[in-house]
């Protein structure tokens, strides 16, 4: 999705959304115990609503339920995302510092179209991510730049905790739509790809209505209990039903995008 404007990177506003619903993930993995190790543009997927999932528990780690914290003693997340502790080389370090640090970089990244840390091979990204040294672009105006700074803090232990992301004035203004948005792009290929297997196997073997009807999986439940009660008693249920089978065919895609 970045790679598809002219200056890789969001609106502020757009930015702000996509950020805010990766901070309210994040807070549920925590909620349990999970630590992800990865975040980064290419693992967050976007549906077609708007709606932000975080993907690709590769390299997660669950907590022990009986652990006092959060230490963890393995990273690897994708090197230009990794913070100085790991860089450096570090046994053991706190693991939602680590996604604190990935965040910030993510952000940094969608807000600016650039990298805060780079270097021509591996070695030399990880000797300038353990330095902790870089700087922030002009245009990026306060107070977002003390947020990036706060999340890019060298010291985990002076990092931003999420509850001081969270709490941050940045995260929590509201932010005025100035630029247009950037759409979410279409699937590229075959047709299909944006069904489900439901109403691909329907029109693929059978053909399909040129206006077909569309639900939701919440409508379908609602839909499917108000007729088990409203004709629970009537001789027509049985073709009722039937009849509202025939149209659960085709089911609202959620298809993802990569932001």
């Amino acid at each position: 999705m970045l790679g598809s404007t002219p200056l890789k990177k969001l609106p502020i506003w757009q930015a702000h959304d996509y950020f805010c619903q990766l901070l309210d993930g994040l807070e549920y993995l925590y909620s349990k115990g999970i630590v992800h190790k990865d975040i980064k543009p290419g693992n967050l997927l976007l549906a077609l609503d708007g709606t932000l999932k975080i993907s690709d528990f590769g390299v997660a780690e669950a907590l022990d339920m009986f652990s006092e914290d959060d230490t963890c003693k393995m990273g690897q997340g994708s090197p230009a995302f990794q913070p100085p502790e790991i860089a450096n080389g570090c046994e053991t370090f706190s693991g939602f510092k680590v996604d604190i640090w990935s965040s910030g970089v993510t952000l940094y990244n969608i807000t600016t179209g650039q990298y805060p840390f780079q270097g021509d091979n591996i070695y030399k990204l990880y000797e300038n991510i353990g330095k902790g040294e870089y700087s922030i672009p002009e245009e990026v105006e306060e107070p977002l730049k003390s947020l990036i700074q706060g999340m890019l803090q060298k010291d985990a232990d002076k990092r931003f905790t999420l509850q001081q992301v969270k709490k941050h004035p940045w995260t929590i203004c509201r932010h005025p739509r100035t630029q247009e948005e950037v759409p979410i792009p279409p699937l590229k290929g075959h047709k299909w790809h944006s069904m489900t297997v439901l109403p691909y196997l329907m029109e693929y073997h059978y053909g399909g209505d040129d206006n077909p009807t569309y639900y939701t999986e919440h409508q379908l439940n609602v839909l499917n209990t108000s007729i088990k009660y409203s004709f629970c008693f009537s001789d027509s249920k049985r073709n009722t039903e039937q009849s509202f089978s025939n149209r659960l065919l085709v089911f609202l895609s959620k298809t993802c995008t990569i932001l």
